[in-house]
């Protein structure tokens, strides 16, 4: 029995200090993940009509920064690709103009705002950054930016 206990102490001693880490950590800075890919919004001109269409951003970076009352800044860059022409000057798309919400998956669990901007510059860089208020949950994440 005496070597049942410490074992069993341990094991709550390390569970107890898990969540410490992990709160420290979101609590410390930003989380860059690299080589991975977000899906943003292109524009396309179709017959003299601008339209927009989703594409995966490829080899891209994105940026979270959490706060402690679980606000969190998601940011998304990379190029337009090589099918789609850049704009002859930068073009700014949010929810006001394509009434789209950033819809992004952190750990899990599906987070939507209307807090977002993407810029598309004319040499095919495209930007896109969303700003999450609290526990905002994902509230029609069918099509807009990831």
């Amino acid at each position: 029995m005496k070597k049942v206990y410490p074992l069993s102490l341990l094991v709550v001693g390390v569970l107890m200090v898990i969540p410490i880490v992990a709160n420290g950590q979101i609590l410390n800075g930003a989380v860059v993940i690299k080589d991975t890919s977000c899906t943003v919004l292109g524009t396309v001109f179709t017959n003299g009509e601008f339209n927009l269409q989703t594409f995966d951003v490829y080899d891209s970076v994105k940026v979270i920064t959490p706060s402690k009352n679980y606000n969190k800044n998601v940011s998304c860059h990379g190029d337009l690709p090589y099918d789609m022409d850049p704009p002859a000057k930068a073009i700014v798309l949010d929810f006001d103009n394509t009434n789209l919400k950033c819809c992004v998956n952190f750990d899990g669990q599906w987070f939507s705002t209307t807090q977002w901007h993407e810029t598309i510059t004319p040499s095919g860089n495209v930007s896109l950054t969303c700003h999450f208020k609290g526990d905002e949950q994902a509230d029609g994440c069918g099509g807009g930016p990831q």
